[in-house]
């Protein structure tokens, strides 16, 4: 029992694997488990009340997504990124997102994509500033992933997504502030314009300057939350 109530608090669904997977993703991304920290089996056996093997395979489905750091004989731990390894994954993701604003805007008059993505563009409004960073990024996720879908390549959306979930997005979000959030909402409706208006220029070039302006805020961000974890040791 002790199981299925662990489980079911993360709110996973699936198979056994996917749910300890899609829960020690979201333990990471929240920061439950810090950059460096090491992953024990035995430990995670206990605490999801499975064997051994359930665990091994959730770590190394996380090691293939980016999550984690797999060195065979010593084991798995929570993958760190320092200013160096932060900048050179935006890079990345400017190429990828910038790439999928534009397919996007080339295909919103089909279908209800239009419609759905002036709903989400009220869902950021409405949560973005809301002061819940859980929310905030949920809502955000839900923009990129439409964003994908709207684009109409799946290649595009899984290279994306391994680039973008190892970033502890929530808690960067709750230290993020209101005026950085306030800046990125801004950026968000310039994409969001761009691509409801059909012009793939315009909605790549956006997606380029938020995705830089939102790689110097993380920079800045990773500086503070190091600074708390050395003042706090």
């Amino acid at each position: 029992m002790a199981k299925e109530t662990k489980l079911r608090e993360t709110g996973a669904t699936g198979t056994l694997v996917e749910q300890i997977t899609a829960a020690l993703r979201e333990a990471v991304r929240h920061g439950e488990f810090k950059a460096g920290q090491r992953l024990i089996v035995a430990d995670l056996s206990e605490q999801f009340g499975v064997s051994f093997g359930p665990i091994r395979e959730a770590i190394r489905r996380l090691a293939g997504e980016g999550y984690l750091d797999f060195t065979p004989h010593k084991g798995a731990t929570v993958r760190g990124f320092g200013e160096k390894e932060l900048r050179e994954v935006f890079q990345v993701r400017e190429a990828i997102e910038s790439f999928a604003a534009r397919l996007a805007a080339e295909n919103i008059h089909h279908g209800d994509y239009a419609q759905r993505l002036t709903a989400c563009h009220k869902d950021l409004h409405d949560h973005m500033l809301g002061g819940d960073a859980q929310k905030s990024s949920d809502v955000r996720q839900l923009f990129h992933d439409l964003l994908y879908e709207v684009a109409g390549n799946p290649y595009l959306k899984e290279a994306g997504q391994r680039f973008t979930y190892p970033l502890h997005r929530v808690r960067f979000n709750e230290m993020a502030g209101r005026v950085r959030t306030e800046d990125s909402l801004r950026e968000h409706d310039d994409i969001i314009r761009a691509v409801l208006a059909g012009d793939g220029a315009r909605a790549e070039r956006m997606m380029r300057i938020h995705l830089r302006n939102r790689a110097t805020a993380f920079c800045e961000l990773l500086d503070e939350i190091n600074q708390t974890e050395s003042d706090v040791a």
